[in-house]
């Protein structure tokens, strides 16, 4: 039962919470990326190499030769990259400030899962901020792409 108190509405606990170490939220931030492959792949047409330069932290400068090698379209892998990028400073609540494109980026784990990683400058600024776990999701559909990040406290 929801009870109107002092203005607010409350959902029925008449103490007020009180924050405490023990039970801050472990979330830092969620941040989320939508974008359309195609309107990335006209930008990328234009300056192919000045656009994966600053873009690609440097593992995913390596999966980009791998593709180009294998005569694979690096389209979609260059959408993949930005919208972890755009994401993770969504989650982190900065923007780009302070950090460059090319200090964040994602490889996928052993098993496939995709992991971010950093430029030693970003993982400082996360000790600093108190951020351990990191989480990222990634997924594509025609024109699509979108990718989750998740950051948690320590």
């Amino acid at each position: 039962m929801i009870r109107r108190r002092g203005g607010a509405y409350s959902a029925g606990s008449s103490a007020p919470r009180v924050v405490t170490p023990a039970n801050r939220a472990a979330l830092y931030g969620v941040g989320v990326d939508l974008l359309q492959v195609s309107r990335l792949a006209q930008v990328q047409a234009r300056h192919p190499e000045r656009f994966a330069r600053r873009l690609l932290h440097p593992l995913e400068m390596q999966r980009l030769e791998s593709l180009r090698e294998a005569q694979r379209d690096p389209v979609n892998f260059l959408a993949k990259c930005f919208a972890v990028k755009e994401a993770f400073v969504k989650a982190l609540g900065t923007g780009f400030r302070g950090i460059a494109h090319d200090e964040v980026g994602w490889v996928r784990g052993a098993l496939g899962k995709p992991e971010l990683v950093f430029s030693p400058n970003v993982e400082a600024l996360l000790r600093a901020r108190g951020i351990g776990a990191r989480h990222v999701s990634i997924t594509d559909e025609i024109d699509f792409v979108c990718a989750v990040v998740t950051l948690e406290r320590s």
